[in-house]
């Protein structure tokens, strides 16, 4: 039987750079560019926080419900701080299962933005909605008689 199909192309190396710890463990060239929170600004954990509402630049996002913190040996030498944002989608908010859990890996905050660690990746998270502290109570009106 005869074969009409055309024989694939030889496998290519990867060209451009790394976008993310995978990609860069997979052999993707490091451009070594990384992206730093400065000393004593606010961390990712510092700008988003369990029960915000959170969307990226490239159309996902929902409810938060952990942020946390993990750290990656960079060719460099330095060890560089990253967060993980998890969210479930906002109709599942109230009741989740782990099947409903997603990741927005390797954020860094800059100033007031969330960024990737790698700075060959653009992709940003946006805090879209707060949610209400704990610690801030409803108004109430108290009638004195």
């Amino acid at each position: 039987m005869l074969n009409h199909r055309k024989p694939s192309p030889p496998a290519e190396k990867p060209t451009g750079e790394a976008h993310s710890t995978y990609t860069a463990d997979l052999g993707v060239p490091d451009s070594l560019r990384y992206r730093r929170t400065p000393p004593g600004s606010p961390t990712v954990a510092d700008l988003v926080r369990p029960g915000d509402m959170v969307s990226t630049s490239y159309s996902t996002g929902g409810i938060v419900t952990e942020v946390k913190e993990y750290f990656y040996a960079a060719p460099t030498g330095e060890t560089l701080s990253h967060f993980t944002i998890v969210y479930v989608p906002p109709e599942r908010a109230a009741k989740y299962r782990d099947s409903d859990r997603h990741w927005i890996n390797e954020c860094v905050a800059v100033g007031d933005r969330i960024l990737k660690l790698f700075e060959a990746n653009e992709d940003e998270v946006f805090v879209v909605d707060r949610a209400r502290s704990v610690e801030t109570p409803p108004f109430r009106t108290i009638l004195i008689g």
